[in-house]
């Protein structure tokens, strides 16, 4: 019969074997997450935010795919060839009616998302004075935006301990400690007809990449502008090339 007799020092290293395969996928899965800028918010967090009224037609939404929005609407029969030209609103604010943004960081936020938007979308068509044929009108709005705690989040971020523990948070909750967020509905129209031809709506929470190492308090809701301004002008140029919108 063979001796089934396991050393203390075996057991020790096989329960720590099994415990380290247990712990690499999550820590796997954490050092992934912690290297980004900010974090798509959940599809759930989006949807139970209350409408903003500002989008045309929100019936018009499905849920995006990975690297998507988290809601969104192409419609098929768009000719985005045949658009020469785009017209950019200005960036609506839109805030739960208790929030204590003041006004004049309204107006700061909704000028970096215009001229961040102008900056990205300049490279694709050039932006024009007027609406009319063969012109892309594109609005956005800003909503549910919250401020960060620059300065237990720079700690969050710097102190190992402190980034593991936030990290591991994250896969619980969706989110780190200390983070801002921001929420964004845009729509893209016929500058002649009016004609829906893109809905969009996405929220963003800051990630815990050492890039936002000293970020003020709106850094957070400033990089997610940033993404979506470079997500819009990556799938306008997908759009108007034929490739498959991803």
């Amino acid at each position: 019969m063979a001796n089934r007799y396991m050393s203390p020092a075996r057991a020790g290293r096989t329960e720590g074997e099994a415990m380290l395969k247990r712990i690499c996928p999550l820590l796997a899965t954490i050092a992934l997450v912690a290297c980004a800028v900010t974090t798509q918010q959940s599809l759930s967090d989006v949807e139970k935010a209350s409408k903003s009224g500002f989008l045309t037609n929100y019936s018009l939404l499905k849920p995006g795919e990975k690297g998507q929005t988290r809601l969104r609407y192409v419609n098929p029969n768009a000719n985005w060839s045949s658009y020469t030209g785009i017209f950019l609103e200005p960036v609506v604010f839109i805030n739960d009616p208790t929030s204590k943004i003041d006004p004049k960081e309204q107006q700061i936020l909704t000028s970096y998302y215009y001229n961040t938007l102008k900056t990205h979308l300049s490279t694709v068509l050039p932006i024009v004075d007027l609406q009319g044929p063969h012109v892309l009108v594109i609005r956005a709005a800003l909503t549910n935006v919250t401020s960060g705690t620059p300065g237990l989040r720079t700690i969050s971020i710097v102190i190992p301990q402190a980034r593991l523990l936030n990290a591991a948070q994250s896969l619980a909750t969706d989110t780190y400690a200390f983070v801002g967020s921001a929420q964004s509905e845009g729509e893209i129209t016929d500058g002649a007809t009016g004609e829906i031809l893109a809905e969009a709506v996405d929220g963003q929470a800051g990630g815990m990449s050492l890039k936002n190492v000293g970020a003020g308090k709106w850094g957070d809701a400033e990089k997610a502008m940033e993404y979506w301004a470079d997500l819009a002008a990556k799938r306008l140029t997908e759009f108007r090339s034929g490739t498959p919108a991803s």
